[in-house]
């Protein structure tokens, strides 16, 4: 379902070309909304141009390279009055979006930990793109866990992490904790060189919810009690194996842990984007200006590591 909204898609690559086959895509000067694609190190600048012709801007991750760049285009933003907003489908997703409710509904009582991983090999190879100085593991995959994070458990007062570097010195895998302002804390993995449980969990004092993998497509979630434990590592590793994960959908399409994303596991951000500019929003409030700054600043911070 394509929204009422006239997109012109900038950039190129697997994300341009997803998003142009479920928005379509306008000339520039024809279009309500710029959604920025392409490479890493331009996006500051092209949401810059794009707010500055009366655009609203949807900017795939990660929306900048640094800090700074995400205050100057949030300032941007609103000084015009235009929609802006870091593209991060993943907390729209409707098995996520209900993971994250329950959690802020008080269902698993006062929120402690939050887990999330996002792994899997990459090689050079097939991906180079993500191994040039504007890629590396934490541009391209902690923006995902990071948001989630704080959307659960709120800003960040301390973050701890390890971070590995392949022989060029891009950062390939890293492990990020994080102590969170309000109480709680997050432990965070992102990698290219094996295959992570790709799973959130958010543990409160009465309970615990899980979206099960894989994150970035999730459609399953699962409740637990106070004081049951994740799942056990033999499991996290079978259920990696898309025949399992299958059988697991097809085994929860009864009950009230399923829940499919649709058509297009973008949609439902996009829809979030469309009823935002038809509010006349400048930002989101589940990716939020604050939020998508102080990812910027975890990501540049954990680079420096």
């Amino acid at each position: 379902m394509t929204p009422p909204l006239r997109f012109a898609v900038v950039g190129r690559g697997r994300m341009a070309a997803a998003m142009r086959a479920l928005v379509g895509d306008v000339d520039e000067a024809e279009a309500d909304a710029v959604y920025i694609a392409g490479r890493n190190r331009d996006h500051a600048a092209r949401s810059l141009a794009a707010l500055a012709a009366g655009k609203a801007v949807l900017c795939e991750k990660p929306a900048t390279m640094s800090a700074a760049e995400a205050e100057a285009v949030v300032a941007q933003a609103q000084r015009v009055g235009r929609l802006y907003m870091e593209a991060v489908a993943t907390p729209f997703l409707p098995a996520v979006a209900m993971a994250l409710a329950a959690a802020r509904s008080g269902r698993i009582g006062a929120l402690t930990h939050v887990e999330a991983s996002f792994g899997y090999r990459v090689r050079r190879a097939d991906h180079p793109r993500l191994f040039e100085a504007d890629g590396g593991v934490l541009a391209d995959r902690a923006v995902y866990p990071l948001m989630l994070a704080l959307i659960a458990l709120g800003p960040v007062r301390a973050m701890r992490c390890t971070v590995d570097r392949d022989a060029a010195g891009l950062d390939v895998a890293a492990r990020l904790e994080l102590d969170h302002a309000g109480g709680g804390v997050s432990d965070l993995a992102v990698s290219f060189t094996r295959r992570l449980d790709n799973s959130l969990r958010i543990a409160g004092d009465a309970g615990a919810v899980e979206v099960q993998p894989p994150l970035l497509t999730a459609q399953r979630l699962r409740f637990t009690g106070p004081g049951r434990a994740g799942p056990p590592p033999l499991w996290r590793h079978a259920r990696q194996n898309p025949l399992v994960r299958r059988l697991g959908d097809l085994g929860s399409r009864d009950s009230a842990r399923w829940h499919p994303f649709g058509a297009s596991p973008y949609l439902h951000e996009i829809e979030h984007f469309a009823a935002l500019h038809r509010a006349g929003a400048i930002e989101s409030p589940v990716v939020s200006h604050a939020r998508t700054i102080e990812v910027a600043r975890l990501v540049e911070q954990a680079r420096r590591a």
